[in-house]
Order: C-alpha cells, then sequence, then structure tokens
C-alpha cells in the first residue's frame, strides 16, 4: 500500500471513531502519550500538520469554533517546529 493511502486509510479510521458519540477521547490520548518519545514527536507532527490545515477550512456552526481554534494554534505552531528526532 503507497503511503498516501495507508495516511487516508488511517485517517478515515479516526473519522470512523470519533463518529460514534461514544469514542473514548482520553483512552485515545493516553494510548498517544505513552508511546516511544519519538513516536510522540511524530505523531504531534501529524496533528499539527492536521490542524494547520484544519485552519484553512471553510467555516459554519459546526465546525467554527474548531476553525478558530485551529488558527490560533497554526499561528503558535509557525514558531516552534518539531524535528525529526
Amino acid at each position: 500500500m503507497k503511503p498516501d493511502e495507508k495516511g487516508k486509510q488511517l485517517a478515515n479510521g479516526i473519522l470512523d471513531y470519533v463518529n460514534n458519540l461514544a469514542f473514548d477521547e482520553e483512552s485515545f490520548a493516553s494510548t498517544i502519550c505513552s508511546a516511544h518519545r519519538t513516536l510522540q514527536q511524530s505523531t504531534m507532527r501529524l496533528f499539527i500538520a492536521t490542524i494547520c490545515k484544519m485552519a484553512e477550512n471553510d467555516t459554519d456552526a459546526r465546525n467554527e469554533a474548531s476553525v478558530e481554534l485551529a488558527k490560533k494554534i497554526a499561528e503558535m505552531a509557525n514558531n516552534h517546529p518539531l524535528p525529526l528526532v
């Protein structure tokens, strides 16, 4: 499987996960935060890239708060690069 296909598959898996109102963000976050430190850094880079892309989204009432927060985080992220370690 090509990397872009694998990324799309993972993203769709996450979207399926959060499409259930009973999803557990705490266990997801705890799992990421207990992983190897290099994987934590790479995961954070992935999340920040997602946030920066979200900051470019059009908004309506359903995602307005997310886009506004993403814009603020994206502005901070520009000053805090996350190198591959």
